[in-house]
């Protein structure tokens, strides 16, 4: 498995980390290549019963200068590579398990499985460089050509594209010359062997006991559009009972920071990143899960934070792009209201419907976890994986 991002420790976990120990857990040897860590050692690891080839790189998150972030991605797959020549020369490897972001490696995923004449599958979680187009990060006709040629490639030498939704799916039918056979539906995942009644005094310890918690958690960054964050916070600052509470980081946190501080706020909280089972504990004290995309992507998205909320039976309100399918998953699972971007009006009377209906953010709650534990564990997405693989062959 090759990834841009990857936590250490028992109490730490992401989408593929948990992806990862399912396919452990169900007797594979997994290797995963992965930038070391601040204050770590170059070489090959064992971290959580998993082989980790932990590789010297620059840094890849957090990076606020988007020209720099361009710099890692683009030398990561020569720095994995020296990596993999080093240690992992002459394992036969069976499978090629390879997310997006970066669509750099791909370099690195055609040169092993040519090595191993192993398959290369896709796990396509970010449409680039379309999507940070839409954000204007991408800046220059010739960086878009460059990285439209890499992710014609990236998806050329995939033997199988597993994309989070129908609208993901549909979307690489329309815009890429793609083998459609290759498309397949691998929804977000999230393990469900650690979910369990929380008890402590979570509210209590950050003086929030008989509040109305608004949570917002995980990634801080430009896809999330902060400013719905402040404009929700503005508008329910007359209400010393809503409290927004922010956990997590990103290149955004500063920028949300002082937009809250410009707007004089008091009823925003901000919280670094917590241990799992502390993080686990707040999202099950909180009353609803807040979900912001900005509506300016034209690419299906589908937050991965909706997937944790689900699996500790918070409701969600969502403010969503135009072009996503994402509305329709919250009202397949049932787990939640969602908006436009830029309808305020619509935005407003979610957030009311279910700040004064306390019957309906349970049972949406509910709802949201049999749909969760039905679809999206990552059980679930590993058994998927290997029925299509299966089906390809």
């Amino acid at each position: 498995m090759l990834l841009l991002d990857l936590p250490k420790g028992k109490d730490k976990s992401n989408l593929y980390l948990d992806l990862a120990r399912e396919f452990n857990n169900k007797g594979h040897e997994v290797f995963i290549i992965a930038p070391k860590l601040k204050n770590q050692e170059e070489g090959l690891f064992i971290e959580n019963n998993i082989n980790v080839l932990r590789v010297k790189t620059l840094k890849q998150t957090n990076v606020r200068n988007v020209f720099l972030k361009g710099i890692a991605q683009v030398l990561l797959p020569y720095q994995f590579k020296r990596g993999y020549k080093k240690y992992l020369k002459g394992i036969k490897f069976e499978l090629i398990l390879m997310p997006t972001p970066p669509i750099t490696l791909v370099s690195l995923a055609k040169h092993i499985k040519k090595l191993n004449n192993c398959l290369y599958y896709l796990i396509l979680r970010d449409i680039y460089p379309q999507g940070a187009a839409d954000l204007g990060l991408v800046k220059f006709k010739i960086m878009y050509d460059y990285l439209k040629i890499l992710e014609k490639d990236t998806y050329n030498s995939a033997d199988l594209i597993g994309c989070m939704s129908k609208g993901n799916i549909e979307y690489i039918k329309r815009h890429n010359n793609v083998d459609q056979s290759k498309l397949v539906l691998l929804p977000n995942w999230q393990s469900n062997k650690d979910i369990e009644e929380f008890q402590g005094n979570i509210r209590d310890r950050y003086n929030l006991r008989d509040k109305y918690i608004v949570l917002f958690g995980g990634t801080i960054g430009y896809a999330q559009k902060v400013e719905n964050i402040i404009f929700l916070a503005k508008y329910y600052s007359y209400d010393n009972n809503i409290v927004f509470v922010i956990i997590g980081n990103g290149v955004k946190k500063d920028f949300l920071i002082n937009g809250v501080q410009k707007e004089s706020l008091t009823n925003v909280i901000f919280i670094d990143t917590l241990p799992r089972e502390e993080y686990l504990s707040f999202t099950q004290s909180a009353d609803i899960g807040l979900i912001t995309i900005d509506e300016r992507f034209t690419v299906p998205t589908i937050p991965s934070k909706f997937t944790s909320y689900l699996a500790l039976k918070l409701p969600v309100l969502a403010i969503i792009d135009k072009h996503t399918d994402f509305g329709l998953i919250i009202d397949d699972s049932g787990a939640g209201l969602w908006s436009i971007g830029g309808d305020e009006n619509n935005i407003i009377a979610n957030f009311d419907r279910l700040y004064h209906n306390k019957k309906l953010r349970i049972q949406m709650g509910n709802k949201g976890y049999s749909y969760f534990i039905s679809n999206l564990t990552s059980e679930i997405a590993y058994q998927n994986i290997i029925n299509q693989i299966k089906e390809h062959a």
